[in-house]
């Protein structure tokens, strides 16, 4: 990205409301996550500020985040580092990512009512970004899929009203969302991924918590099936 550009978003993010610190981090964070910056590349504080007309103190703090979320390693003197991925750790998030989230399906779709003003901002967040998903689907945009796809999975879990799960599960997703990127390329099942999505609000707008666990499992299952030809294809991203 040009300084001019990188000056521009963080005007535009700053008169939003955000904070320099995260301006960095969600544009690293991206980048790491659509390998733009790819396992073992390095960055740089003073470069990143330059680029972004900051000091480095923001930027530190962005590095601390991402290192935080095992996207970073920080070298003194040395720069940062983007982290190599571990095998066994992404098997072991998957499995806590899925004993969390379908939990979750369940108790949204004990919760869900249309009456409830909570049950109808749910239901315009969640029709939104079906239809978002849709237009990046047919544009073989899988960066902003992938950012839809788990907006779509946090409104699910806000829904359930538990923040401390919602938190859990967004670090655990931060490891995974590099491997997910790459099984959309490869595996090119994020259509079949909306029908999925589809069919777990119906069970949540159906108040049918066991229906709801049942689409919850299967779709995140079907994610699992790829994850071992993605080991053997990538092996640049893995330690």
């Amino acid at each position: 990205m040009s300084r001019g550009k990188a000056e521009r978003l963080v005007a535009e993010r700053r008169a939003a409301g955000g904070t320099l610190e995260g301006v960095i981090f969600d544009q690293l964070q991206t980048r790491i996550v659509t390998l733009e910056y790819p396992p073992g590349h390095m960055i740089f504080e003073n470069e990143i500020a330059a680029e972004f007309g900051v000091s480095r103190t923001p930027v530190r703090q962005a590095f601390f985040r991402l290192a935080m979320a095992d996207l970073l390693e920080v070298l003194p003197q040395r720069g940062a580092r983007v982290s190599y991925l571990s095998r066994d750790k992404v098997r072991e998030s998957q499995e806590v990512r899925e004993v969390l989230e379908v939990h979750a399906v369940a108790e949204a779709a004990r919760k869900w009512s249309a009456s409830d003003p909570e049950g109808r901002l749910f239901d315009d967040e969640i029709d939104r970004l079906i239809a978002a998903q849709t237009r990046s689907v047919e544009a073989k945009d899988y960066t902003a899929f992938t950012r839809l796809d788990e907006e779509f999975h946090c409104a699910i879990m806000r829904l359930a009203g538990n923040t401390t799960l919602l938190d859990t599960v967004s670090a655990i997703r931060a490891h995974l969302n590099r491997i997910r990127y790459v099984e959309l390329q490869v595996a090119h099942h994020d259509a079949a991924a909306i029908e999925h999505h589809r069919k777990i609000v119906e069970a949540i707008r159906a108040n049918d918590p066991d229906r709801a666990s049942h689409q919850m499992t299967a779709h995140l299952k079907m994610l699992e099936e790829f994850r071992e030809e993605i080991f053997s294809k990538r092996d640049d991203m893995f330690v």
